[in-house]
């Protein structure tokens, strides 16, 4: 039976102005990943497909990665090809990785096919005798290549993106967790908007103000810039989502920003 939709999601890892892609022998490129399986969310697929490809040292592309929140969707024109990949319409979902330095990627999953992995330029992404079908060298010029600069991605509700976006707010509130103590002052990110995620901008982080809670963190900073006029909004907001007992277990940080696109 043939699916309506299928669902894909790809990693392209980039290393000193080179991204990492699959060469099929002949036939060509393609990005790292895969379908998901029933079941399975992106990074979940991610994930799995990484190990199947490259083995659980790639896993380390995950620690920080940026999400791409527009999807390249289309439909197969004939049923042969519906038939081939088994859906009508496919959808995928891409993310980049700028954690390759200290990893060997090299394709060890058998195939009869003869797959490597290789590094291009990444004006190769716009290549036609690279990415050969004209849809998705489109979409690659419009969402990836002007977001490859992004060392990471963060979604925020409507009301606090529009905030960002406007200037209003620069203080984005979130637990010091692993993600956010690789974060860097002068980092570049992606932004967009969780209730419409093809609505995006690009910011910088200008200071990472840590705190062990956000008691504390408001004794240095103005409440307001994060978008709240006060604690009590702030604390009905945030433990709508997280316990009071979860947010005691770690510090806080209010990430200092500044749109530049």
């Amino acid at each position: 039976m043939i699916k309506d939709k299928s669902y894909s999601a790809y990693i392209l890892p980039i290393r000193n102005g080179k991204v990492a892609l699959l060469r099929y022998g002949e036939d060509g490129y393609g990005p790292i990943g895969g379908r998901l399986d029933d079941g399975e969310d992106f990074k979940t697929a991610l994930r799995r497909e990484l190990t199947e490809e490259l083995g659980k040292q790639s896993l380390y592309l995950l620690d920080l990665i940026t999400e791409i929140p527009v999807p390249y969707s289309f439909q197969h024109t004939t049923q042969e090809r519906a038939e081939k990949r088994g859906a009508w319409a496919e959808e995928h979902h891409y993310f980049i990785s700028h954690e390759t330095e200290n990893i060997d990627l090299t394709f060890c999953e058998k195939r009869n096919e003869n797959i490597s992995v290789v590094w291009l330029n990444i004006a190769s992404l716009t290549d036609q005798q690279i990415i050969q079908v004209a849809d998705m060298l489109d979409f690659f010029a419009k969402h990836i290549i002007p977001n490859l600069e992004c060392r990471f991605s963060m979604s925020v509700r409507h009301k606090y993106f529009e905030l960002i976006k406007s200037g209003a707010k620069d203080i984005e509130l979130r637990a010091y967790d692993e993600k956010r103590k690789k974060m860097k002052t002068g980092n570049k990110f992606l932004l967009f908007d969780a209730e419409n995620p093809d609505q995006y901008i690009i910011c910088e982080v200008l200071n990472m103000h840590v705190a062990p809670d956000f008691e504390s963190l408001f004794k240095k900073i103005d409440i307001k810039r994060s978008g709240f006029k006060d604690m009590t909004e702030l604390m009905d907001t945030i433990t709508k989502f997280v316990s009071r007992e979860e947010l005691a277990r770690e510090q806080v940080v209010g990430i200092e920003i500044k749109r530049i696109r």
